[in-house]
């Protein structure tokens, strides 16, 4: 079995993120437009041997109950946070992550998809993203700085174990857009921000423990398991946005476990029972939220067939 080919692979410089409802398009539709989608891939792929297209697939627990008789054990709808921010949740039925080198080519990947479909989906996104200067969110940190960076430690970070069975490479998907206030985050001193991120700006170096707030950002997002070990997750968020101010983050992670993800977001949100919430909650706004599951290659190829 093999992962689907955009999740273990350090991120591109171009990504396209496409968030949809079927509305009036059928099952069988679907399938027909992935196939699509999947084989424009791979001509691409031939054609422009050095762009590093590559495309992931996930589905949402509704809709992944009609396409396949099993469920990996774990998998569920990701559930609104009231606490002392609110965090919504959009479901969707599917989320198409195109990644490649090159711009026009997830434009063309998506054109692919979209051909002939256009009014029988609801489109709840579709995000153009960026690799910003070098690696940088538009807060101007360094995004994703713990993210393991060997592809054994990737494997193990973002893909279900081998005694899953069926559903062995495969992942599971959090996606949220976060939309970013600015203009008033540029307000803020350099120290200022830095104690917000809980990391030095320029080089993306952690705060010592004594003077890092316990509100940092850094500090909410850390989840340990019972021995004291960081839980990690694989992020491939890439910042996006135009000129006028629209501007923000699309976070996608993928991971084996979706109670770390659980945990960060309760952490993050105050609603971990420490009554405590990240500062940086004060400078964006998630502003929807879902679970998916990216089966591997071989599952998603009998889905698609079937």
């Amino acid at each position: 079995m093999s992962a689907q080919s955009v999740i273990l692979p350090l991120p591109s410089d171009h990504a396209r993120f496409i968030v949809l409802r079927l509305k009036d398009l059928s099952i069988a539709e679907l399938k027909e437009k992935l196939t699509a989608l999947l084989s424009t891939r791979d001509r691409l792929i031939t054609q422009h041997p050095n762009a590093q297209i590559k495309t992931g697939i996930a589905f949402g627990p509704e809709l992944w109950a009609k396409l396949y008789p099993q469920t990996p054990v774990g998998f569920k709808q990701l559930q609104r946070i009231h606490g002392a921010f609110d965090m919504p949740v959009v479901p969707a039925d599917v989320l198409i992550h195109l990644a490649s080198q090159r711009t026009d080519i997830c434009f063309a990947l998506s054109q692919a998809f979209f051909d002939g479909i256009q009014d029988q989906v609801e489109v709840l996104d579709e995000r153009v993203c960026f690799r910003n200067f070098d690696g940088r969110d538009l807060t101007g940190f360094i995004d994703g700085t713990e993210n393991p960076q060997f592809p054994d430690d990737r494997a193990e970070t973002a893909l279900l174990a081998e005694e899953t069975g069926v559903f062995a490479e495969g992942s599971f998907v959090f996606a949220q857009r976060y939309a970013h206030d600015l203009k008033k985050w540029k307000k803020l001193t350099v120290d200022t921000q830095e104690n917000v991120m809980g990391r030095s700006k320029l080089e993306s170096i952690e705060l010592a423990d004594e003077v890092k707030p316990n509100n940092a950002h850094v500090a909410r997002t850390v989840v340990e398991d019972e021995q004291g070990e960081e839980m990690e997750i694989l992020r491939h968020s890439l910042p996006y946005g135009d000129g006028r101010g629209d501007q923000g983050l699309f976070f996608i992670a993928y991971t084996q476990d979706l109670k770390i993800i659980d945990a960060m977001l309760m952490r993050m949100f105050g609603s971990s029972g420490d009554g405590i919430h990240d500062r940086l909650l004060h400078f964006v706004t998630p502003m929807d939220g879902a679970y998916y599951f990216a089966p591997n290659e071989e599952v998603l190829e009998n889905i698609l067939e079937v």
